[in-house]
Protein backbone atom coordinates (compact mmCIF):
# COMPACT_ATOMS: atom_id res chain seq x y z
CA UNK A 1 0.00 0.00 0.00
CA UNK A 2 2.71 2.57 0.80
CA UNK A 3 4.39 1.82 -2.58
CA UNK A 4 1.08 2.30 -4.45
CA UNK A 5 0.55 5.64 -2.74
CA UNK A 6 4.10 6.71 -3.66
CA UNK A 7 3.50 5.80 -7.31
CA UNK A 8 0.24 7.73 -7.37
CA UNK A 9 1.98 10.73 -5.84
CA UNK A 10 4.69 10.66 -8.48
CA UNK A 11 2.11 10.40 -11.26
CA UNK A 12 0.13 13.27 -9.83
CA UNK A 13 3.27 15.39 -9.52
CA UNK A 14 4.23 14.62 -13.14
CA UNK A 15 0.76 15.51 -14.40
CA UNK A 16 0.88 18.74 -12.45
CA UNK A 17 4.19 19.73 -14.01
CA UNK A 18 2.87 18.92 -17.49
CA UNK A 19 -0.26 20.97 -16.84
CA UNK A 20 1.90 23.92 -15.76
CA UNK A 21 4.42 23.73 -18.63
CA UNK A 22 2.12 22.74 -21.53
CA UNK A 23 0.53 26.20 -22.05
CA UNK A 24 3.99 27.75 -22.34
CA UNK A 25 5.03 25.14 -24.93
CA UNK A 26 1.88 25.81 -26.95
CA UNK A 27 2.42 29.58 -26.70
CA UNK A 28 6.04 29.24 -27.86
CA UNK A 29 4.93 27.14 -30.82
CA UNK A 30 2.38 29.76 -31.83
CA UNK A 31 5.04 32.50 -31.61
CA UNK A 32 7.37 30.49 -33.85
CA UNK A 33 4.60 29.93 -36.41
CA UNK A 34 3.70 33.62 -36.36
CA UNK A 35 7.29 34.69 -36.86
CA UNK A 36 7.76 32.33 -39.78
CA UNK A 37 4.62 33.77 -41.40
CA UNK A 38 5.91 37.32 -40.92
CA UNK A 39 9.23 36.35 -42.49
CA UNK A 40 7.45 34.79 -45.47
CA UNK A 41 5.37 37.87 -46.21
CA UNK A 42 6.92 40.82 -48.06
CA UNK A 43 8.14 43.58 -45.82
CA UNK A 44 5.57 46.36 -45.58
CA UNK A 45 4.74 49.35 -43.47
CA UNK A 46 2.12 48.28 -40.96
CA UNK A 47 -1.26 49.95 -41.07
CA UNK A 48 -0.98 53.25 -39.30
CA UNK A 49 2.83 53.15 -39.24
CA UNK A 50 4.32 56.61 -39.45
CA UNK A 51 6.32 57.84 -42.39
CA UNK A 52 6.94 61.36 -43.54
CA UNK A 53 4.60 62.92 -46.06
CA UNK A 54 6.28 66.32 -46.24
CA UNK A 55 9.47 65.70 -48.21
CA UNK A 56 10.53 68.58 -50.48
CA UNK A 57 9.29 67.73 -54.00
CA UNK A 58 10.85 68.66 -57.33
CA UNK A 59 9.62 68.02 -60.88
CA UNK A 60 11.08 68.39 -64.35
CA UNK A 61 10.46 67.35 -67.94
CA UNK A 62 13.43 65.68 -69.61
CA UNK A 63 14.42 63.85 -72.78
CA UNK A 64 16.13 60.55 -72.06
CA UNK A 65 18.23 58.59 -74.57
CA UNK A 66 16.98 55.18 -75.70
CA UNK A 67 17.08 52.86 -78.69
CA UNK A 68 14.11 51.66 -80.72
CA UNK A 69 15.06 48.64 -82.82
CA UNK A 70 18.67 49.82 -82.89
CA UNK A 71 17.84 53.43 -83.77
CA UNK A 72 18.79 56.11 -81.20
CA UNK A 73 15.79 58.14 -80.00
CA UNK A 74 14.95 60.61 -77.27
CA UNK A 75 12.03 59.72 -75.03
CA UNK A 76 10.00 62.51 -73.37
CA UNK A 77 9.62 61.95 -69.65
CA UNK A 78 8.39 63.64 -66.48
CA UNK A 79 10.46 63.09 -63.36
CA UNK A 80 9.23 63.82 -59.83
CA UNK A 81 11.48 63.18 -56.86
CA UNK A 82 12.03 63.97 -53.15
CA UNK A 83 14.89 66.46 -52.95
CA UNK A 84 15.91 65.53 -49.40
CA UNK A 85 16.09 61.73 -49.78
CA UNK A 86 19.20 59.77 -50.72
CA UNK A 87 18.69 56.70 -52.94
CA UNK A 88 14.89 56.81 -52.91
CA UNK A 89 12.74 53.96 -54.23
CA UNK A 90 11.55 54.45 -57.82
CA UNK A 91 8.17 53.98 -59.46
CA UNK A 92 7.79 53.65 -63.24
CA UNK A 93 4.46 54.95 -64.60
CA UNK A 94 3.15 53.40 -67.84
CA UNK A 95 0.29 54.88 -69.85
CA UNK A 96 -2.14 53.05 -72.11
CA UNK A 97 -2.70 52.75 -75.87
CA UNK A 98 -2.62 56.23 -77.55
CA UNK A 99 -2.25 57.80 -74.09
CA UNK A 100 0.60 59.88 -72.71
CA UNK A 101 2.73 60.34 -69.63
CA UNK A 102 -0.01 62.32 -67.87
CA UNK A 103 -1.90 59.05 -67.44
CA UNK A 104 -5.32 60.65 -68.02
CA UNK A 105 -4.45 63.19 -65.35
CA UNK A 106 -3.74 60.56 -62.68
CA UNK A 107 0.03 60.18 -62.90
CA UNK A 108 0.89 63.75 -61.88
CA UNK A 109 -1.06 63.45 -58.64
CA UNK A 110 0.33 60.00 -57.89
CA UNK A 111 3.89 61.19 -58.57
CA UNK A 112 3.56 64.25 -56.32
CA UNK A 113 2.12 62.25 -53.44
CA UNK A 114 4.78 59.55 -53.77
CA UNK A 115 7.57 62.14 -53.75
CA UNK A 116 6.12 63.76 -50.63
CA UNK A 117 6.52 60.34 -49.00
CA UNK A 118 10.10 59.89 -50.21
CA UNK A 119 9.59 57.94 -53.46
CA UNK A 120 10.80 59.09 -56.89
CA UNK A 121 8.92 58.40 -60.13
CA UNK A 122 9.26 58.75 -63.87
CA UNK A 123 6.57 58.67 -66.56
CA UNK A 124 7.47 58.40 -70.24
CA UNK A 125 5.69 58.96 -73.54
CA UNK A 126 5.95 55.70 -75.47
CA UNK A 127 6.71 55.86 -79.21
CA UNK A 128 4.18 57.91 -81.16
CA UNK A 129 2.37 59.06 -78.01
CA UNK A 130 2.25 62.41 -76.26
CA UNK A 131 5.31 64.50 -77.08
CA UNK A 132 7.19 61.62 -78.70
CA UNK A 133 8.62 62.58 -82.10
CA UNK A 134 8.87 58.90 -83.02
CA UNK A 135 6.30 57.30 -85.31
CA UNK A 136 3.47 55.24 -83.83
CA UNK A 137 4.71 52.51 -86.18
CA UNK A 138 7.49 52.07 -83.61
CA UNK A 139 5.02 51.48 -80.79
CA UNK A 140 5.77 47.85 -79.91
CA UNK A 141 6.20 45.76 -76.79
CA UNK A 142 9.98 45.76 -77.26
CA UNK A 143 10.28 49.55 -77.68
CA UNK A 144 8.15 50.10 -74.58
CA UNK A 145 10.43 47.76 -72.64
CA UNK A 146 13.43 49.66 -74.00
CA UNK A 147 11.88 52.94 -72.81
CA UNK A 148 11.40 51.55 -69.31
CA UNK A 149 14.97 50.28 -69.18
CA UNK A 150 16.22 53.66 -70.40
CA UNK A 151 14.11 55.44 -67.78
CA UNK A 152 15.64 53.27 -65.05
CA UNK A 153 19.19 53.94 -66.27
CA UNK A 154 18.49 57.66 -66.38
CA UNK A 155 17.08 57.72 -62.84
CA UNK A 156 20.01 55.72 -61.50
CA UNK A 157 22.41 58.27 -62.97
CA UNK A 158 20.51 61.53 -62.46
CA UNK A 159 18.87 60.84 -59.10
CA UNK A 160 20.74 57.85 -57.63
CA UNK A 161 17.52 55.93 -57.02
CA UNK A 162 17.53 52.55 -55.31
CA UNK A 163 17.25 50.33 -58.38
CA UNK A 164 16.62 47.29 -56.18
CA UNK A 165 13.46 48.83 -54.76
CA UNK A 166 11.20 49.44 -57.75
CA UNK A 167 7.47 49.88 -58.13
CA UNK A 168 5.43 50.01 -61.34
CA UNK A 169 2.02 51.38 -62.30
CA UNK A 170 0.40 50.46 -65.59
CA UNK A 171 -2.96 51.38 -67.09
CA UNK A 172 -4.66 49.30 -69.81
CA UNK A 173 -1.95 48.46 -72.39
CA UNK A 174 0.52 49.93 -69.91
CA UNK A 175 -0.68 47.30 -67.44
CA UNK A 176 0.13 44.62 -69.99
CA UNK A 177 3.61 46.09 -70.44
CA UNK A 178 4.14 46.09 -66.67
CA UNK A 179 2.97 42.47 -66.40
CA UNK A 180 5.49 41.46 -69.06
CA UNK A 181 8.36 43.33 -67.36
CA UNK A 182 8.17 42.40 -63.69
CA UNK A 183 11.93 42.28 -63.18
CA UNK A 184 13.49 40.74 -60.07
CA UNK A 185 14.05 44.23 -58.63
CA UNK A 186 10.35 45.14 -58.86
CA UNK A 187 8.87 44.91 -55.38
CA UNK A 188 5.33 46.06 -56.17
CA UNK A 189 3.08 46.60 -59.18
CA UNK A 190 -0.27 48.38 -59.50
CA UNK A 191 -2.33 47.34 -62.52
CA UNK A 192 -5.26 49.53 -63.55
CA UNK A 193 -7.56 47.64 -65.94
CA UNK A 194 -4.66 45.81 -67.64
CA UNK A 195 -5.22 44.55 -71.19
CA UNK A 196 -3.89 41.15 -70.18
CA UNK A 197 -5.73 38.63 -72.32
CA UNK A 198 -3.54 36.03 -74.02
CA UNK A 199 -1.88 36.80 -77.36
CA UNK A 200 -3.94 38.66 -79.93
CA UNK A 201 -6.93 38.43 -77.59
CA UNK A 202 -5.20 41.22 -75.71
CA UNK A 203 -6.26 43.45 -78.61
CA UNK A 204 -9.96 42.92 -77.94
CA UNK A 205 -10.22 46.70 -77.54
CA UNK A 206 -9.29 47.03 -81.25
CA UNK A 207 -11.42 44.19 -82.62
CA UNK A 208 -14.04 42.14 -80.79
CA UNK A 209 -13.69 38.74 -82.50
CA UNK A 210 -10.66 36.45 -82.99
CA UNK A 211 -11.28 36.51 -86.74
CA UNK A 212 -11.13 40.30 -86.84
CA UNK A 213 -7.94 40.34 -84.80
CA UNK A 214 -6.31 37.75 -87.05
CA UNK A 215 -7.32 39.81 -90.08
CA UNK A 216 -5.64 42.88 -88.58
CA UNK A 217 -2.46 40.89 -88.02
CA UNK A 218 -2.48 39.52 -91.55
CA UNK A 219 -2.91 42.98 -93.06
CA UNK A 220 -0.12 44.36 -90.89
CA UNK A 221 2.18 41.52 -91.94
CA UNK A 222 1.42 41.99 -95.63
CA UNK A 223 1.55 45.80 -95.72
CA UNK A 224 3.92 46.52 -92.81
CA UNK A 225 1.20 48.41 -90.93
CA UNK A 226 -2.55 48.35 -90.50
CA UNK A 227 -4.71 51.43 -90.04
CA UNK A 228 -7.03 51.80 -87.05
CA UNK A 229 -9.38 54.62 -88.09
CA UNK A 230 -11.27 54.69 -84.80
CA UNK A 231 -7.98 55.32 -82.99
CA UNK A 232 -6.45 57.53 -85.72
CA UNK A 233 -3.20 55.53 -85.71
CA UNK A 234 -1.54 52.70 -87.59
CA UNK A 235 0.16 49.79 -85.83
CA UNK A 236 3.01 47.78 -87.24
CA UNK A 237 3.28 44.11 -88.10
CA UNK A 238 5.97 43.87 -85.40
CA UNK A 239 3.49 45.09 -82.80
CA UNK A 240 0.87 42.59 -83.91
CA UNK A 241 3.35 39.70 -84.00
CA UNK A 242 4.74 40.54 -80.56
CA UNK A 243 1.23 40.74 -79.14
CA UNK A 244 0.43 37.32 -80.61
CA UNK A 245 3.39 35.77 -78.80
CA UNK A 246 2.87 37.47 -75.41
CA UNK A 247 1.09 36.04 -72.38
CA UNK A 248 1.16 38.63 -69.59
CA UNK A 249 -0.94 36.69 -67.08
CA UNK A 250 1.46 33.76 -67.29
CA UNK A 251 4.24 36.15 -66.28
CA UNK A 252 2.07 37.86 -63.68
CA UNK A 253 1.34 34.56 -61.91
CA UNK A 254 5.10 34.07 -61.34
CA UNK A 255 5.66 37.49 -59.76
CA UNK A 256 7.05 37.35 -56.22
CA UNK A 257 6.31 40.92 -55.18
CA UNK A 258 3.15 42.67 -54.05
CA UNK A 259 0.22 43.43 -56.34
CA UNK A 260 -2.69 45.82 -56.63
CA UNK A 261 -5.30 45.18 -59.34
CA UNK A 262 -8.24 47.41 -60.23
CA UNK A 263 -11.01 47.11 -62.81
CA UNK A 264 -13.84 49.54 -63.56
CA UNK A 265 -17.40 49.24 -64.85
CA UNK A 266 -16.35 51.06 -68.02
CA UNK A 267 -13.94 48.23 -68.84
CA UNK A 268 -16.90 46.36 -70.33
CA UNK A 269 -16.44 48.48 -73.47
CA UNK A 270 -12.75 47.62 -73.69
CA UNK A 271 -12.02 44.32 -71.92
CA UNK A 272 -13.79 40.96 -71.81
CA UNK A 273 -14.99 39.18 -68.69
CA UNK A 274 -12.37 36.53 -69.48
CA UNK A 275 -9.60 39.12 -69.26
CA UNK A 276 -10.78 40.32 -65.87
CA UNK A 277 -11.30 36.80 -64.50
CA UNK A 278 -7.94 35.45 -65.70
CA UNK A 279 -6.03 38.51 -64.52
CA UNK A 280 -7.49 38.33 -61.02
CA UNK A 281 -6.71 34.60 -60.91
CA UNK A 282 -3.10 35.21 -61.97
CA UNK A 283 -2.74 37.94 -59.35
CA UNK A 284 -4.03 35.62 -56.64
CA UNK A 285 -1.58 32.92 -57.72
CA UNK A 286 1.26 35.41 -57.39
CA UNK A 287 0.13 37.17 -54.21
CA UNK A 288 -2.72 35.62 -52.22
CA UNK A 289 -3.02 38.85 -50.22
CA UNK A 290 -2.98 41.16 -53.23
CA UNK A 291 -4.92 44.43 -53.02
CA UNK A 292 -8.04 43.61 -55.01
CA UNK A 293 -10.00 46.74 -55.99
CA UNK A 294 -12.39 44.86 -58.26
CA UNK A 295 -15.94 46.03 -57.61
CA UNK A 296 -14.94 49.40 -56.12
CA UNK A 297 -15.28 51.33 -59.39
CA UNK A 298 -18.77 50.48 -60.62
CA UNK A 299 -19.27 54.18 -61.35
CA UNK A 300 -16.02 54.67 -63.31
CA UNK A 301 -14.90 54.64 -66.92
CA UNK A 302 -11.96 52.62 -68.20
CA UNK A 303 -9.83 55.71 -67.56
CA UNK A 304 -11.05 56.04 -63.95
CA UNK A 305 -13.21 59.08 -64.49
CA UNK A 306 -16.93 59.39 -63.72
CA UNK A 307 -19.40 57.59 -65.95
CA UNK A 308 -21.85 60.32 -64.97
CA UNK A 309 -19.39 63.03 -66.11
CA UNK A 310 -20.29 65.00 -63.01
CA UNK A 311 -17.34 66.95 -61.64
CA UNK A 312 -17.85 66.00 -57.99
CA UNK A 313 -18.19 62.32 -58.83
CA UNK A 314 -15.18 62.53 -61.13
CA UNK A 315 -13.04 64.00 -58.37
CA UNK A 316 -14.13 61.28 -55.94
CA UNK A 317 -13.25 58.47 -58.36
CA UNK A 318 -9.90 59.99 -59.24
CA UNK A 319 -8.99 60.41 -55.60
CA UNK A 320 -9.98 56.83 -54.84
CA UNK A 321 -7.71 55.16 -57.43
CA UNK A 322 -4.86 57.60 -56.79
CA UNK A 323 -5.03 57.34 -52.99
CA UNK A 324 -5.27 53.54 -52.97
CA UNK A 325 -2.30 53.28 -55.33
CA UNK A 326 -0.13 55.72 -53.37
CA UNK A 327 -0.94 53.93 -50.11
CA UNK A 328 -0.15 50.55 -51.64
CA UNK A 329 3.19 51.65 -53.11
CA UNK A 330 4.20 53.50 -49.96
CA UNK A 331 3.56 50.45 -47.80
CA UNK A 332 5.39 48.19 -50.24
CA UNK A 333 8.46 50.34 -50.89
CA UNK A 334 9.07 52.13 -47.62
CA UNK A 335 10.65 50.18 -44.78
CA UNK A 336 8.27 49.17 -42.03
CA UNK A 337 8.73 48.05 -38.38
CA UNK A 338 11.52 45.55 -37.83
CA UNK A 339 9.22 42.68 -36.87
CA UNK A 340 11.43 40.05 -38.48
CA UNK A 341 14.49 40.89 -36.37
CA UNK A 342 12.44 40.46 -33.18
CA UNK A 343 11.25 37.06 -34.36
CA UNK A 344 14.76 35.94 -35.21
CA UNK A 345 15.66 36.38 -31.55
CA UNK A 346 12.93 33.97 -30.35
Amino acid sequence: MPMAKTQKSRTAAWLYRVAVVLPYIILLGLVVILCRELQRRPKATAAGAAYRTDHAVAEESVMIPAEHDGVPVEVPATVVWPQDVSHPPLVLLCHGFTGNRAGDGHFGTVAQQLAARGIASIAVDFAGNGDSSDSFDHYTLTTMEADLQAALVYMESAHQVDSNNLGMVGHSMGGRVVSLNLWDTVQAAALWSPANNDGLDGLEFLARTPEERSALQQTAQEQGTVELPQWQVSVSGRFMDQMALSNPNEQLAKFEGRLLVAFAAGDAEILSEETIRETLLAAKQADKDFVNLYGLFEDATHNYTALSRQEQEDTRIRQRIETETVRFLSEALLEGPQEQEECDAV
